[in-house]
């Protein structure tokens, strides 16, 4: 069964959060696959009520590699599960540029989620130099290295990877899918070669119900994780009947 993510990011207003779920809600109210909704952490309590009727599963955009004590500003993965979060997004592009994430700490975060029983969901993906200059590759397998080394195959047995390569992102341009496809082959050989055998890899970088599907099928990816188009209820509904 494919796998449907929608990262809500910091786009909408605890109060914009409440009524976009209870419309995703309504439109998803017959739906039979795995769809989950990532919103900001001040409308995790609010939408959480709201899904724990729906068929959408709830997820966090990130969590601390803490589960108690003086961090401030850090939030424990106890609370996101208190709350009926499954699952989290952890190493996304942005807290990698942005916040300057390292491996390490995210192999920490990803120690902390499955010690709470929260599925894991690490994003990998190489910049636009890093693109232009043909290290793509040699940069995802150094990020799965330094997040996923320290782990027996025991572990990881819920693991999810989503490949986002990161110039695509908020662009509006989505990766070649032959291109995209040698990515994720490169991603399962070295889950292979460690002995994770069946991850699910995700594809996410500017998707939209119109090219969804081309990332899709029986030689592609095991699922979406979408960015605006799953802003919209009846946008994303499209993109996870693609199932």
């Amino acid at each position: 069964m494919k796998i449907f993510i929608a990262n809500w990011k910091m786009q909408l207003s605890p109060e914009e959060s409440v009524r976009t779920a209870r419309r995703f809600a309504r439109v998803f109210r017959d739906y039979k696959g795995r769809a989950l909704l990532c919103p900001d952490f001040l409308s995790l309590a609010a939408v959480s009520k709201i899904l724990a009727k729906s068929n959408l599963s709830l997820g966090s955009q990130d969590l601390s590699a803490f589960d108690r004590g003086a961090y401030t500003g850090e939030i424990s993965p106890l609370d996101l599960r208190s709350l009926g979060v499954e699952y989290s997004l952890i190493g996304h592009s942005e807290r990698r540029s942005y916040l300057q994430e390292s491996d390490k700490l995210l192999a920490a975060k990803i120690k902390m989620a499955l010690s709470h029983k929260i599925i894991p969901v690490l994003c990998v993906g190489e910049n636009a130099l890093e693109r232009k200059q043909g290290r793509a590759m040699t940069v995802i397998k150094n990020q799965l290295k330094g997040a996923l080394q320290s782990f027996s195959i025991a572990d990881l047995r819920s693991l999810i990877i989503a490949y986002e390569p990161v110039w695509s992102i908020g662009t509006g341009l989505s990766c070649d899918r032959d291109k995209a496809l040698r990515v994720k082959a490169t991603i399962n050989e070295w889950c292979q070669r460690g002995g994770f055998k069946k991850v699910p890899v995700l594809y996410g970088g500017s998707v939209k119900p119109d090219n969804a599907l081309s990332f899709l099928g029986s030689d592609g990816f095991d699922g979406l994780l979408v960015g605006g188009a799953g802003l919209d209820p009846e946008s994303f509904r499209k993109i996870a009947d693609l199932n």
